[in-house]
């Protein structure tokens, strides 16, 4: 055996031994061999004597961008501990200092000379490729064996890549805009995979790279928290109750709070005094109650940007704005004038006809915009044909800045634009990103935050993109003294790894579609829901490649609607069906499956539009606490984890488990948690219903139909069946019938949950002809109908047409409406007020039937006694903009392009009195120009959108 052992050793040094012209590094982890041709020749992991080097990739130490032309490293010596690299082609001569650590190597860049590079790969190996190739953390890495390389500072970032055969860790520097070559740094770690995260922690701890840990330096990545799904919505301090209430049902522990939540202009974050009108002192105590309640708290934010409302903007625009382009006055313009020629080629600008870019953020709007000394300057289009060297259609003095005559030659600016907060972006070269974060970092620790998420990471200086998305963020991190935060973003990079606790958000499923739309795309197909889960299923599996947890969001609830796609002739209606039982299930088996959090960002008005969201927090908490209580076998994992296979829950229960000898003796007993699954597929009919939607399997013996209304209408099923067993989300089975002749049919209550109905000794083929046919009877709803004219106060400026003068044809009575302009900034306490008796408790759905008098995007707004009046977000009815100037009825539209009727407005009530009232809220500020109320309808029917026809004969008009 010793003998053996002795030839083993014999030949690893044999092959791992150098040329005399060789270069060798080598710590106590690792033997790297770089040839005198700047090659590498061999990286051998001493614990387990493997040698990682690709030779067959050739990959060379180095590769310089040089005037425009890129050349290899094809030299290199060695003087003490100074490395020297040239390049092929090239005088360009690097000289490095290497550092040996005992569980990594160093290569730090300490001169240049000759020709200095653009861009550098500081440092780049090629590697066989191991079974995970983590591109962010720039790592090959299998079960055992892992091999890195870090950056020692935002200067250096990581990226790797899958070559021909082997993988390739690059690491990317550059001279400009921002810090110089100089100074770029490496660490090279070939380790066990298991001693991975430490050695990459201890490199994190000597070079002071940002980390997120706790007191024991355990990362964030790795604790209890990375695991929690949260919640991510827009709310007040009034509605924090509300919050603590819904993550109840969700099971969830972590809040995530928008933005738009506290924050009315990014740059100064100045505070919504409507939704926290003591400022920070509001936004303190709502984190409070929230933690109070066992609840994490995020803040949602924008750092590396500024409204075009704040007064880093408006009335005088700061200067320190990253310039994407710029072009000199052809000539000296006037305070006055809609044209403004230029001595340049604007045809690349946004507005350009013949522009190559085609899809612009928020849409192109957003982005026609110069700025001119101290004035900001909105323009329609570039022409003319041919020149492209004039903005058309100016707006001079645009966002309050101040119109003003220029002088031949002044620099016109074109600022990069964020189009999702319409702002403009931060040089992160000047001391403005100091002054943001230092705001943002007071009101973050002021008020305790637990979490952050950098939204619009991608909204940097794009000539050195990585290295700004990382330095706003690892600035703003240095500021918040809470550990450990969770830390989340846009974009994890690798200069980030030690700071990120999870990663892999993608913009819920409306948004995708819209957000394509908006910004000037197409959809030739568009994706279903479950596509656009496999597409976050791939992107947390990317994520986990670099050895980072990811999570599965963010996700929403939304009811019915219609898109509007771009097209010939005015595009095409799209129907969007709510979210549907059978897609949120598909998203909590890939979740369960993967031990990945959710996300799930929606607000209290999309929640309450959807008759089904009761039954999908249902459905979302059980998922949740099964996942969080960990007990799931790894065989159903495996099943669960197949893409476009749908499954679902058919029971969950607790056991206590008797361990017993051979004997019958009891060793010792526990409780445990059993779950099933079973795997089912689309039914094609149901009941002859198209919106009866169910699916159909077979486990244990038994055929599982989960069925449900996709509007959440209520009914009866009659079934041509004697008994039928009726299992429910806690794992009660209820048994409808037995029923006995003449009668030999059940029926069985179906609505806005899922429920799973199980026939015992039947099969799928029986059980499908059984439910074809099948009778559904829906339950008619409850209308209860009010003119206008029936308020019971009319406060300030609204009156009855009547007392104004106003008849309109078409109304079915005196029409209500408001008399004066109206200031939404100081909203008058104007208001028509109603009371209605409501018969039963449940959902509740509020229309309106109204007219704008000159068409557009008009609209009221809602609220109810002490309800401060804002008005915005859930206090808007009407707003569906495409009402051709006609009588319509209306819940909540969304601007311009949205048909009536538009979104329901839900409200849960109690039996007994309802009062609402009706405000002004927008419109042409005279009595002829408003909009007319003229009819409401309060119903409980989930799906019921009132008729003229109807509301005709219930008003006997």
């Amino acid at each position: 055996m010793l003998r053996a052992t002795l030839v083993l050793a014999a030949a690893f040094i044999l092959a791992t031994a150098a040329c005399a012209a060789d270069i060798a590094f080598e710590s106590r982890r690792v033997r790297a061999v770089l040839g005198d041709n700047a090659v590498w020749r061999a990286i051998v992991a001493k614990d387990t004597r493997q040698d990682l080097c690709s030779k067959a990739a050739g990959v060379p130490f180095a590769t310089a961008r040089v005037v425009g032309k890129t050349h290899q490293a094809n030299r290199a010596s060695l003087d003490g501990d100074r490395l020297t690299v040239g390049f092929k082609g090239a005088d360009t001569v690097l000289v490095y200092r290497v550092t040996t650590k005992p569980d990594w190597l160093e290569f730090r860049l300490e001169q240049v000379k000759g020709t200095r590079p653009t861009h550098l790969d500081l440092v780049q190996v090629g590697v066989t490729p191991q079974a995970h190739l983590g591109s962010r953390l720039n790592c090959s890495w299998d079960e055992k064996q892992a091999i890195c390389l870090m950056t020692l500072n935002l200067q250096s970032d990581g990226k790797a890549h899958r070559g021909k055969g082997f993988a390739w860790l690059r690491m990317r520097t550059q001279d400009a805009p921002g810090p110089r070559l100089e100074g770029a740094a490496a660490a090279l770690v070939a380790a066990p995979t298991n001693l991975l995260h430490p050695i990459l922690r201890q490199i994190s701890l000597a070079h002071n790279l940002p980390r997120n840990e706790d007191a024991n330096g355990t990362p964030s990545r790795a604790l209890p928290l990375a695991r929690q799904s949260y919640w991510f919505l827009t709310f007040g301090e009034k509605d924090v109750d509300k919050v603590i209430a819904c993550c109840k049902k969700m099971g969830f522990r972590q809040v995530m709070m928008g933005s738009g939540s506290w924050c009315r202009t990014v740059g100064h974050y100045t505070f919504h005094r409507n939704r926290y009108p003591d400022g920070i002192e509001s936004l303190k105590r709502t984190v409070a109650k929230l933690h109070a309640a066992g609840i994490k708290v995020g803040m949602h934010c924008f750092a590396s940007k500024v409204s075009k409302i704040d007064t880093y903007v408006t009335p005088v625009p700061d200067r320190r704005f990253w310039v994407v382009d710029s072009a000199k006055l052809a000539a000296g313009i006037a305070a006055a004038g809609d044209t403004i020629r230029l001595a340049g080629d604007l045809s690349q600008w946004p507005g350009s006809p013949v522009c190559k870019q085609k899809t612009w953020e928020g849409g192109v709007a957003k982005h026609r915009e110069v700025v001119i000394d101290d004035e900001i300057v909105a323009y329609e289009s570039i022409g003319p044909e041919g020149k492209w060297d004039t903005l058309l259609g100016c707006h001079r003095g645009a966002w309050g800045t101040k119109a003003a005559a220029h002088k031949a030659g002044t620099t016109a600016r074109r600022y990069g634009v964020d189009g999702c907060i319409n702002g403009y972006i931060i040089d992160q070269e000047t001391n403005l990103i100091e002054e943001t974060t230092d705001r943002l970092a007071h009101i973050f620790n002021t008020c305790g935050f637990d979490m952050v998420y950098f939204d619009g990471g991608e909204d940097v200086d794009r000539r050195r993109f990585t290295h700004y998305v990382s330095k706003f963020q690892a600035l703003a991190m240095s500021k918040f003294t809470k550990r450990p935060l969770v830390h989340m973003g846009t974009i994890m990079t690798h200069n980030l790894w030690h700071s990120f606790t999870r990663s892999a958000t993608v913009d819920h499923y409306l948004n995708t579609v819209r957000g394509r739309i908006i910004a000037g795309g197409t959809w030739d197909k568009l994706p279903t829901v479950k596509d656009h889960i496999d597409r976050s299923v791939r992107y947390m599996h990317s994520v986990g490649e670099d050895r980072m947890p990811g999570e599965l969001g963010w996700f929403g609830i939304w009811a019915k609607r219609t898109l509007t796609l771009p097209g010939n002739g005015g595009g095409r209606r799209v129907a969007i069906d709510g979210l549907q039982f059978d897609e949120i299930e598909y998203l909590m088996c890939k979740s369960l499956a993967y031990n990945a959090p959710i996300s799930l960002q929606t607000s209290f008005s999309s929640m309450e539009s959807h008759p089904l969201t009761p039954g999908i927090l249902e459905l979302i908490k059980a998922y949740e606490v099964i996942r969080l209580r960990g007990e799931v076998d790894e065989e159903t994992k495996k099943r669960l984890r197949q893409p476009g296979k749908d499954h679902i829950l058919t029971h969950a229960f607790k056991a206590t488990v008797v361990n017993v000898d051979r004997d019958g003796k009891e060793l010792n007993r526990g409780e445990r948690w059993f779950q099933s699954f079973t795997e089912v597929v689309p039914l094609k009919e149901i009941a002859g219903d198209a919106d009866l939607r169910a699916f159909i399997g077979k486990s244990d013996g038994a055929v599982d139909v989960p069925v449900w209304h996709v509007a959440g209408k209520e009914g009866d099923l009659s079934l041509d069946r004697r008994m039928v067993w009726l299992s429910s989300l806690d794992s009660t089975v209820t048994v409808i019938g037995p029923v006995h002749p003449p009668r030999r049919s059940v029926w069985v209550d179906i609505g806005p949950r899922r429920s799973v109905l199980k026939f015992r000794d039947e099969t799928v083929e029986e059980v499908n002809k059984l439910l074809a046919s099948a009778r559904f009877d829906p339950r008619r709803p409850v209308k209860l109908w009010l003119q206008a004219e029936e308020a019971v106060r009319l406060v300030g400026k609204m009156a009855k047409g009547s007392a104004v003068g106003v008849k309109e044809a078409g109304a079915f009575g005196d029409v209500v409406l408001c008399t004066a302009p109206f200031n939404r900034t100081k909203p008058q306490p104007w208001h028509a007020e109603y009371r209605v008796k409501v018969p039963h408790k449940g959902r509740w759905t509020l229309w309106a039937r109204v007219r704008y008098p000159h068409g557009g995007d008009l609209s009221f707004g809602l609220v109810r006694p002490g309800e401060a009046v804002t008005p915005s977000g859930n206090q808007v009815i009407g707003n569906c903009g495409a009402n051709k100037k006609a009588w319509h009825w209306t819940g909540r539209g969304g601007g311009s392009t949205h048909a009536p009727p538009g979104q329901p407005i839900t409200f849960t009530l109690d039996a007994g009195e309802f009062v609402f009232r009706i405000t002004p809220r927008e419109g042409g500020g005279t009595t002829a120009t408003n909009p007319r109320l003229d009819a409401l309808c309060l119903t409980d029917g989930p799906s019921y959108v009132p008729t003229d026809e109807e509301a005709r004969k219930a008003l006997r008009r």
